[in-house]
């Protein structure tokens, strides 16, 4: 057993209180927070088309709520640590997670995706960006995940494609007005989240927030203490909740909401903004506090390079 996982240590007293208070007072999760899967080629491996880039940058300047994450990072991530290994096994926890999934159809790969995610579950969320010269066109893609997308009323962007643009960006900036309308999210009342939905832990948004907070309250920290975490705040938490535990951490770090680093022989994940994505109705200062008073004291060089 970890040390602060003690039943008389102050620091586990505190993570105990904290877990009672997620019961009695559920967090809220703010629909205006967004979570963006964007499909596309590829100019080289592992480097994003210059319309893919684009994208993402202006995405990011409409507001600092919405994250944008590249999708081929999440489903490498799901498959390496989950039991699936291809898109169309993955397609309802993509579903679970993501808001809005933009594809824009730049490449084969792109086009199978497409298929992929023109499921029923799954259309309502997507924004399809696509060449205009083959808007009038009476093939498969127009008369089928494109016609199943509109009849869902997914948008449906078009403009004039350069041959050249997975290298060098070309108009895809036409787009931009009508993308920045279909991004808009629908104005809701902040949804409290029940202590059995916080529980489960499974690969959705509300865990991904939710582990992305206890990152940021108890990190730098390594994987195992953050299960020790969970256990104390879930004590009937079995191991299989755990399971998507990896996967889930791996999206966080894929989005860039959390980075990892290694100290000694042992990966530490740590947030990389200090503002939380769920609405606690109690103060954690005491508890980051805490952590970080440990950290220092039994291992101060997860606070190098910071």
């Amino acid at each position: 057993m970890l040390e602060f996982a003690h039943i008389r240590s102050a620091i586990g007293n505190r993570i105990r209180k904290f877990g009672l208070t997620l019961e009695v007072s559920p967090p809220s999760l703010s629909r205006a927070k967004q979570l963006i899967f964007l499909c596309g080629a590829n100019q080289a491996e592992n480097v994003p088309s210059a319309r893919r880039t684009a994208v993402k940058k202006f995405i990011g300047e409409i507001s600092p709520t919405n994250t944008v994450i590249y999708a081929e990072g999440i489903f490498n991530e799901i498959a390496k640590f989950g039991h699936q290994s291809n898109v169309l096994d993955v397609e309802h926890q993509i579903s679970e997670v993501a808001d809005k999934i933009i594809i824009i159809l730049e490449s084969e790969s792109a086009f199978c995706e497409l298929g992929a995610f023109a499921h029923k579950a799954l259309r309502q969320k997507l924004i399809i960006i696509n060449n205009s010269e083959f808007k009038a066109s009476k093939s498969f893609i127009n008369t089928g995940p494109i016609a199943a997308a509109l009849e869902a009323k997914a948008p449906v962007l078009w403009y004039r494609m350069s041959t050249d643009g997975r290298v060098r960006r070309d108009g895809i900036g036409a787009t931009f007005t009508d993308l920045r309308k279909a991004l808009e999210p629908t104005p809701t009342v902040p949804t409290k989240i029940p202590f059995s939905k916080l529980s489960e832990l499974g690969l959705n948004k509300v865990s991904l927030y939710f582990i992305h907070d206890i990152v940021l309250f108890t990190g730098p920290i390594r994987l195992e203490e953050i299960i020790t975490v969970l256990k104390i705040i879930f004590p009937s938490t079995s191991n299989k909740a755990l399971d998507s535990l990896k996967s889930i951490l791996g999206v966080l770090r894929e989005g860039q909401l959390v980075k990892t680093k290694k100290v000694g022989e042992k990966w530490v994940f740590q947030a990389t903004s200090t503002e939380t994505f769920l609405k606690y109705r109690t103060d954690t200062s005491g508890m980051r506090a805490a952590f970080r008073e440990h950290h220092l004291k039994s291992e101060p060089e997860r606070y190098h390079l910071e």
